[in-house]
């Protein structure tokens, strides 16, 4: 490998550039970019061939292999198209009757014989798919080359998502957490048409409340398009409970839209505080009532106050008035009256951070997911969720995280099969339940327990208050 005359030739590119009569800034810059481009393509296929050469005349494969034929291989790398010359060779000996045949430079670099493109181009190609679109990733990631949109969207279909997070327990346990819910709607291809994508974010409320624009503290994602939904619950409480000490947590608090899948918290945390989402709940208020005023405040009074009743008469005079809207109206009465304990919680004294989980949603899974005209394969959008959800927690995807992606097994796949927090919780309360009949007492020697043991038991057996 020669590299001054690697060398020399940018230098040759730029005095023939620069002999020219007149030149413009706008030349030298884009001539500078494209000897640069050259320079890197020329100086990776010289290391290829300087290491395959060197493999060549070394004693070691003159003692096992002979030399079969030297062929031509092209890669897609980050730094561009690259091509350069490989030798193929053929083992002296034999094993079963057969020769072995293979090539050195592939072995060496770890590169599959059928592979076009390089883990690293893969990576920014997905990394930048995330970031901007596939339509710009596959323009502008690989320098001078165009990548096709079906080709990224075959690499991110063909992964795995197993990485395992390495929770670092927090030295500090605040009096109050927060748990926020939401859901992403995704097109997906027939015959399964779409898919409600479940999200969960776990925060410590504001940094800092002085401020305009508020920021959350210590947030973590959790979501999966194939994950059901008991077990994300049982993922949560696992984060949770290795992040922080549970038992000194005095009020855990659950925001939502109310969704039959957010309720099913109660399985994994029994005595968290249920806040409906302010959003939805004045979505609903102001389809009934029309945005008026004084109908508005005075069917708030009655929900917050428990008047039932009245807020039934309120809502029967607005059908009245709108008789084509009744049916939808009715509907959402009954909505709000199914979580009237989530809009009392609102103004709970504790309750200081709303939930602003329509904004993290729009932000970080549904302009990528619902925006995108084009339907998913089930694999595909699970795997978009994913690289979401690290980059939503500050993981980068790196060439490591992607091979263990590409040659792993998904963890959500096999998490789906085994049983976890919930079931137990439903066994052991389906069993209370049928014993209370007989009126019988039982005790449980405790005294060897931890106050950590004891409140994992209560979040076992215990019902909501």
């Amino acid at each position: 490998m020669n590299i001054i005359s690697l060398f020399d030739s940018f230098v040759n590119y730029f005095s023939h550039f620069l002999s020219q009569d007149s030149i413009s800034l706008h030349d030298l810059e884009a001539n500078i970019i494209d000897a640069t481009h050259n320079l890197n393509l020329e100086t990776l296929a010289s290391i290829l061939e300087y290491i395959d050469l060197n493999y060549k005349l070394s004693d070691e494969r003159k003692l096992l292999f002979h030399v079969k034929e030297t062929r031509t291989r092209t890669l897609i790398t980050s730094l561009g198209l690259v091509t350069f010359n490989k030798t193929y060779y053929k083992s002296k000996s034999t094993v079963n009757g057969k020769h072995h045949y293979f090539s050195y430079i592939e072995d060496y670099l770890g590169v599959d014989k059928w592979a076009k493109m390089t883990l690293r181009a893969e990576v920014n190609i997905i990394n930048n798919s995330l970031l901007v679109g596939m339509s710009w990733a596959a323009n502008n990631t690989i320098p001078c080359t165009t990548i096709s949109r079906q080709t990224i969207s075959k690499k991110i279909k063909n992964i795995n998502y197993n990485l395992t997070s390495n929770i670092i327990p927090s030295t500090h346990t605040p009096d109050t957490l927060y748990i926020e819910a939401d859901e992403v709607h995704a097109n997906l291809q027939r015959p399964n048409k779409n898919r409600i994508v479940p999200v969960i974010l776990t925060h410590e409320g504001h940094k800092e409340a002085f401020v305009n624009k508020k920021q959350l503290k210590n947030t973590h994602y959790i979501a999966s398009s194939i994950l059901q939904t008991d077990k994300l619950w049982n993922e949560t409480y696992n984060f949770l409970d290795t992040k922080y000490d549970l038992a000194k947590v005095k009020y855990l608090f659950i925001s939502g839209d109310g969704a039959p899948w957010i309720k099913q918290y109660l399985y994994c945390f029994p005595n968290a505080i249920y806040v409906l989402d302010k959003f939805h709940y004045r979505q609903s208020l102001n389809y009934i009532f029309k945005r008026d005023p004084l109908l508005t405040k005075l069917a708030d009074d009655y929900l917050r106050n428990r008047s039932v009743d009245a807020f039934k008469q309120l809502v029967t005079l607005q059908c009245e008035a709108f008789p084509h809207q009744s049916t939808k109206m009715i509907k959402q009465e009954k909505y709000l009256l199914n979580n009237i304990d989530g809009i009392i919680n609102q103004r709970h004294p504790m309750y200081k951070c709303p939930c602003s989980m329509e904004g993290h949603i729009s932000n970080m899974y549904a302009r990528f997911i619902t925006s995108r005209p084009h339907s998913y394969s089930l694999e595909g959008l699970e795997n978009i969720v994913q690289l979401l959800t690290m980059k939503a927690n500050g993981i980068t995807l790196t060439e490591e995280i992607y091979h263990q992606f590409k040659y792993g097994e998904s963890t959500y796949h096999k998490l789906n099969l085994e049983r976890f927090i919930s079931d137990f919780r439903l066994q052991a309360s389906e069993l209370h339940n049928h014993l209370t009949k007989y009126n019988s007492t039982y005790s449980v020697d405790d005294s060897s327990f931890t106050s950590h043991d004891n409140y994992r038991l209560d979040f076992f057996l215990n019902k909501r208050p």
